[in-house]
């Protein structure tokens, strides 16, 4: 018995040191796996909305800016009961980020700017109640309510004041400075009267084509040529119901306009049908084009002008981009992570008016 305890004296020592060294590889191990953990961790949420997309001269943009900038469209488009394209929603906001910048940097310069009061309006003008509404209500009831309308806006978009406000002021800016571009657009242009015929892949072109060529002979005034187109669109064409409807008229285009298709109809003459070209958003379809009349010098309806005044700010960005250090990153990991965050974000939406939608969709 006395052995006993002597030999288990001896051994106590070492049986702790044992122990020690048992808790001390237990304590690493969890350490370990805690920093692979933690590393993980790092890596799939913390470096992803950190790391630069985009970059113009010193102003950087991250992954997670891109994310609220297309979560907020997200947010309206749902807040309308549709459905989010982020296929191409994700990309245009990446170009919107790098084109909004550059104008931010350059709008000062020429004296354009949008005031803290211009974007009180702004919001204003759209949250407040129409005027059936106010009826019999007071000023001060009135400003209550387009101020719990203004809240309960970015409640159901899920973005804070200051947020909504920087996405005010970019798209008014832009505004402002389409307006500076656009004054160089004309009020008057040479423009056609044109008409298109839609029609399948497999269908009866040839067929068509001698019907159209009896239809048109020996017709020269505006009016027997849309009768003609008329008949012909109406018994071939798989336009738009509303299209074939008008007997295929497209409406008065200036150049520029529609430059995809331009090079096959502008240079038309009356009653002449261009060659067939494939519809680019449905393969499955060809289209061909005709015109009644032309005019040399026309002015241009507002819907057109507008048009045009897109088409110069665009150019415009164009051009000035190359004055600017621009760094620009999109590809299939960040498309993966970005559509990632936005499917997790999505949430069905009831149907209901969204007075932003229009602020939203210029962004």
């Amino acid at each position: 018995m006395r052995l006993d305890r002597r030999r288990a004296a001896m051994m106590h020592p070492r049986l702790r040191r044992r122990q020690r060294l048992v808790l001390a590889a237990i304590g690493f191990a969890v350490s370990a796996i805690g920093a692979i953990f933690l590393a993980g961790y790092v890596i799939a949420f913390v470096m992803p909305p950190r790391e630069l997309v985009v970059r113009v001269d010193d102003v950087e943009y991250t992954r997670g800016d891109l994310v609220e900038l297309v979560r907020i469209r997200q947010k309206s488009v749902e807040f309308l009961g549709e459905t989010f394209d982020a296929s191409s929603g994700v990309f245009e906001a990446l170009q919107l980020m790098v084109e909004n910048e550059i104008i931010s940097q350059v709008a000062p310069s020429m004296g354009i700017t949008v005031s803290e009061m211009e974007i009180d309006s702004h919001i204003e003008a759209i949250m407040r109640p129409d005027d059936y509404e106010n009826l019999g209500k007071s000023e001060d009831q009135i400003s209550r309510e387009t101020h719990e309308r203004y809240n309960s806006y970015l409640n159901t978009i899920q973005i804070d004041e200051k947020t909504h406000r920087h996405i005010v002021r970019s798209t008014a800016l832009r505004q402002k400075f389409r307006e500076y571009i656009g004054d160089s657009v004309p009020f008057v242009a040479e423009q056609v009267h044109l008409f298109r015929i839609v029609i399948p892949v497999a269908g009866e072109i040839d067929i068509m084509n001698i019907k159209y060529q009896d239809a048109v002979r020996d017709i020269e005034d505006p009016i027997g040529l849309q009768m003609a187109y008329l008949e012909i669109v109406r018994e071939f064409s798989i336009d738009l119901p509303e299209t074939i409807r008008h007997g295929g008229e497209i409406g008065w285009i200036a150049r520029d306009v529609i430059p995809d298709y331009e090079y096959m109809f502008f240079d038309l003459e009356p009653g002449e049908m261009s060659d067939p070209i494939n519809n680019r958003e449905d393969t499955d379809q060809i289209f061909f084009f005709m015109i009644s009349e032309r005019h040399k010098a026309r002015e241009l309806s507002p819907g057109i002008r507008e048009e045009l005044k897109t088409k110069a700010l665009q150019e415009w960005v164009n051009k000035e981009r190359k004055s600017h250090d621009v760094y620009a990153v999109f590809n299939s990991d960040i498309y993966g992570w970005v559509f990632e965050q936005l499917r997790l974000s999505s949430v069905a939406a009831t149907p209901t008016p969204d007075p932003f939608q229009g602020i939203l969709s210029g962004m």
